[in-house]
């Protein structure tokens, strides 16, 4: 039977058929995906190639973008592939970018389609570019070594750190898609001559954009989601004229949703500690717990600001339909439902807890600052 079983492999193998791989020089690697509205209800994909180096050492930032409109995003793809001579490989493909017209109609079919793509990573980050993909794809930030490298250390979190950025990537944006209970977001990325900033954000409801925050907004989203650090907190006088800034170091939210009397109560339950970073004032460190009141005072404000804005446009980024989803017993259509009617209604209350470790201030024997 031993020789029966080998003689039996040994011939199947004739039967096999060669391997797809193909080296490397016959290959362009795609990096970097754009997508946008073209004119008669088409799609213009754009696609940034890196061209490989022989140096391994210095690595090379040529690249070059294709695009091409289509009906289908299958289709602008194909046409690409025929302007030019080697093979695409969206193995490397880590940042697919959205054009600002296009996410204001239904996402679903592109999501679809980077979802059933076999070689493309679900691991890719995911973004609104403005006022189009293409422009951020055609961005050449100073000092970027590698084609699209600044847009991998930005929401990689390998380069800066700022409280700004919401890396949000395609699984996740895949399965917020269709969840129920919570709303998903995507950040901006705006396009500035040869550079790009991102300190926006979009939130989405049905797959379209439905809300835009702004730069403080965008801050503070992230400091209830993320429990976002190195965040700086503005204090301002009864003038409105800069008194300090405090810069945290540990920022831990909760929340709880609780039901009483046929009444929602939303507790957010947020404890900062950090240090004065800058101060236009003299600073008394006898008076740390006033300036504590003031931070809180201000985060709460600002905290209490966004989700009633939520509330107002019937979303809900952070979550709170997920967490009374899995706090409920019963039918997930009648749950859904019933969040949906107490929502709006719901009562927000923000809870904030200052730490501050010290005012910043070098003082004599005396007392006196130095």
């Amino acid at each position: 039977m031993n020789k029966v079983l080998v003689l039996f492999v040994s011939c199947s193998i004739f039967f096999l058929s060669g391997c797809g791989y193909k080296d490397i020089d016959k290959r362009y690697f795609v990096v970097s995906i754009g997508v946008d509205k073209g004119q008669n209800d088409m799609y213009e994909i754009s696609l940034k190639l890196a061209v490989p180096s022989s140096d391994v050492k210095t690595g090379s930032d040529e690249a070059e973008i294709l695009t091409e409109s289509a009906q289908t995003v299958s289709e602008a793809v194909r046409m690409i592939k025929s302007k030019v001579d080697k093979e695409l490989d969206f193995g490397h493909a880590k940042m697919i970018i959205f054009g600002s017209s296009l996410v204001k109609e239904d996402l679903s079919n592109i999501v679809d389609w980077f979802s059933r793509r076999r070689d493309i990573q679900e691991i890719a980050w995911t973004a609104i570019g403005s006022p189009s993909a293409k422009k951020i794809l055609e961005a050449k930030p100073m000092g970027e070594r590698l084609p699209s490298n600044s847009l991998f250390l930005t929401f990689g979190n390998e380069g800066t750190e700022t409280p700004y950025i919401s890396s949000v990537y395609l699984y996740k944006l895949i399965r917020l898609r269709n969840e129920r209970g919570i709303d998903p977001i995507l950040p901006i990325i705006d396009a500035e001559d040869q550079n790009f900033s991102t300190n926006r954000l979009a939130v989405f409801s049905d797959s379209k954009q439905v809300l835009l925050l702004e730069g403080e907004q965008t801050k503070y989203f992230n400091m209830i989601t993320n429990n976002t650090s190195k965040t700086e907190i503005k204090v301002e006088k009864e003038n409105q004229a800069p008194y300090f800034v405090f810069s945290t170091d540990q920022v831990r939210t909760t929340y709880e949703i609780q039901s009483e009397n046929k009444k929602t109560n939303i507790d957010l339950n947020i404890e900062i500690s950090g240090v004065v970073e800058e101060s236009f004032d003299v600073l008394d460190d006898q008076k740390k717990t006033e300036y504590e009141k003031n931070i809180e005072k201000e985060v709460t404000s600002q905290m209490e600001d966004i989700l009633r804005l939520f509330q107002k446009e019937k979303v809900d980024p952070v979550g709170f339909g997920l967490r009374y989803r899995a706090s409920h017993t019963g039918k997930e259509s009648a749950k859904i439902e019933e969040w949906e009617r107490i929502y709006p209604l719901a009562d927000i209350k923000v809870n904030t807890q200052v730490k501050m470790k010290n005012v910043g201030i070098i003082q004599d024997q005396e007392g006196y600052p130095e």
